[in-house]
């Protein structure tokens, strides 16, 4: 491995990682291949991003993708990954989902992306990742991503700029990879803490900076935690909180975020803590078949309010033996993910309420950022179904295929509702250590198309639509 000597720096020229990097939430293929190991059911992995050092406890062909140096040292990597990728579409917006915000544009479009690294033995490792769009819409330029991380044992602190997926599913119902990265100052375990079996949790406060039409520049209050009892068997808890923003309150003591936390006055008439919350509950399980490496069936159910004998409104419903808490308006997300040798299946269930994602306060964009849904890339009063089939033909080619069908608005009085099914086709292929091509494809059929892109609006005209997307992708790792 080629390296030069500074004081007390070293600046490497070989493909490695800090194990304690975030991979990045929005690497799919990445955790799908960490989740297909036999070894999965061991871990932790529904609070994304996870450090590098988890991909080593994942499936062998992942080596091709990552290096780590086991032990941290101190180094500058100006240059880590280069990703450019251009598509071809006839469709006039399309998302591409759990990409971090991203979706392409009628005609041309060149996405590229650029990151680099700095580390400081085990006690700091520093991200920025940039992202340049070209279309006939767009030409600009973005700091997707820029974080510094600082780890003391198990734990870290995170500040910067990043997203985050959390959750059983392909994509988190309160918290997912479609949002557009977002400052954030965020506290998380990189492994399990053991007392009983195993713990992890995180906790982030995010700032949205962007006009609105209803509140702008609102913050997100996000918890996490999750227990892990046995290797077959973890249930997982979630909390999120929109408040603040132009003209609402502001929260400085610690009283304040107590009451953001608990929810105690949320849905109180005037109340300076009524805010937009949502929490969940998920559960999974791992049938040990001996036909298969991993066999996981979970299930999430959310809600956009809670009742429960803490909140101020519903303190008269604590007498309802056995009543502690219940969810409102509730959605739902319940799957199962398989595994088998050089196979990898996803089938998913979803269905989110008609008044997710909104309040009376965030009634517009409600919410979303810069346009994308924080939760389910599809927004509100949705039902979707969901299949993914990954195939290594062998250690360094692989088909990922993925189908999905979705109706909405699915419960809301509306003249005309969309109906939307899509397939697409990418093959990977690892020409050496430092680069792989991916060629993809993708068709659309919709049914009622809707011209408001916001996940949280509707406006559908009685139309029928065919799309086509043709892509190439190129990664460069240095």
């Amino acid at each position: 491995m080629k390296k030069y000597i500074l004081p007390n720096l070293i600046l490497f020229t070989a493909v490695f990682a800090n194990p304690y990097l975030n991979i990045n939430s929005d690497d799919i293929f990445i955790y799908d291949n960490i989740q297909a190991s036999k070894e999965s059911k061991e871990n932790i992995l529904s609070i994304r991003p996870l450090p590098y050092f988890y991909i080593f406890s994942g499936n062998e062909r992942l080596k091709y993708f990552s290096n780590y140096i086991e032990k941290p040292e101190n180094y500058i990597k100006p240059v880590n990954n280069i990703d450019i990728s251009v598509f071809n579409t006839n469709a006039d917006y399309l998302l591409l989902e759990g990409k971090s915000g991203l979706s392409l544009r009628k005609g041309l479009n060149v996405i590229s992306t650029e990151d680099g690294q700095i580390s400081y033995q085990d006690k700091f490792v520093g991200y920025y990742q940039f992202r340049q769009i070209i279309n006939k819409d767009q030409k600009e330029g973005q700091v997707l991503r820029a974080y510094a991380k600082f780890l003391a044992g198990k734990f870290s602190i995170e500040i910067g700029k990043d997203n985050v997926n959390w959750g059983q599913g392909e994509y988190g119902l309160l918290l997912s990879n479609n949002a557009y990265p977002f400052p954030m100052v965020k506290v998380q375990t990189e492994e399990p803490l053991d007392f009983y079996g195993k713990w992890s949790f995180a906790i982030l406060n995010g700032w949205l900076q962007e006009e609105r039409k209803d509140v702008s520049y609102p913050k997100i209050l996000g918890i996490r935690g999750i227990y892990k009892p046995a290797s077959f068997f973890e249930v997982g808890l979630t909390k999120t909180t929109m408040y603040g923003g132009s003209g609402r309150p502001e929260y400085k003591s610690f009283k304040d975020y107590w009451k953001l936390i608990t929810s105690s006055e949320d849905n109180v008439p005037g109340s300076r803590y009524d805010n937009d919350s949502y929490g969940s509950y998920d559960i999974a399980l791992y049938l040990p078949l001996k036909w298969f490496d991993i066999f996981k069936i979970y299930y999430e159910e959310a809600g956009t309010d809670v009742q429960a004998v803490w909140q101020k409104e519903d303190r008269k419903l604590s007498g309802r033996f056995p009543f502690i808490f219940g969810l409102l308006s509730r959605s739902y997300n319940t799957g199962v993910f398989i595994s088998k040798g050089k196979d990898i299946f996803r089938f998913e269930y979803v269905k989110t309420a008609d008044n997710f994602y909104i309040h009376h306060y965030y009634y517009y964009e409600g919410y979303s950022y810069k346009g994308y849904s924080l939760g389910y890339p599809y927004g509100r009063d949705v039902h979707s179904l969901f299949f993914k089939y990954i195939h290594w033909i062998d250690n360094q080619n692989w088909i990922d295929f993925k189908m999905s069908v979705f109706k909405q608005p699915w419960k809301e009085n509306v003249d005309i509702k969309s109906s939307n099914y899509y397939a697409s086709l990418e093959y990977g292929k690892i020409l050496n250590k430092n680069i792989q091509i991916k060629p993809f494809i993708r068709y659309d059929y919709k049914k009622g198309i809707d011209k408001n892109t916001l996940p949280t609006q509707f406006s559908i005209e009685n139309k029928k639509e065919n799309y086509l997307t043709v892509g190439l992708a190129l990664n460069l790792r240095f």
